[in-house]
């Protein structure tokens, strides 16, 4: 099964945090997008246990058969 790439994200850095990162990805010979995925993929998985991970795949499940709940009916103070 290969993963689809389909979404943009565009980002502003300040200069010398961007020549940083350049030095680093030509070092370790990986594009900055690929170098920034991985970030954010460790940073995810850092943040969230795989007991959050089973609740996140059961909700997107519910959502995909229709037993989500309309963001309008959620009481807001």
């Amino acid at each position: 099964m290969a993963i689809v790439m389909s979404k943009e994200l565009l980002i502003r850095i300040p200069e010398p945090l961007y020549l940083q990162v350049k030095e680093v990805c030509a070092h370790e010979y990986k594009s900055m997008s690929a170098f920034v995925r991985e970030l954010l993929k460790e940073r995810v998985e850092e943040v969230l246990s795989s007991e959050d991970w089973d609740d996140v795949r059961a909700a997107r499940k519910d959502f995909k058969t229709g037993k989500s709940v309309s963001w309008r009916s959620v009481k807001r103070d």
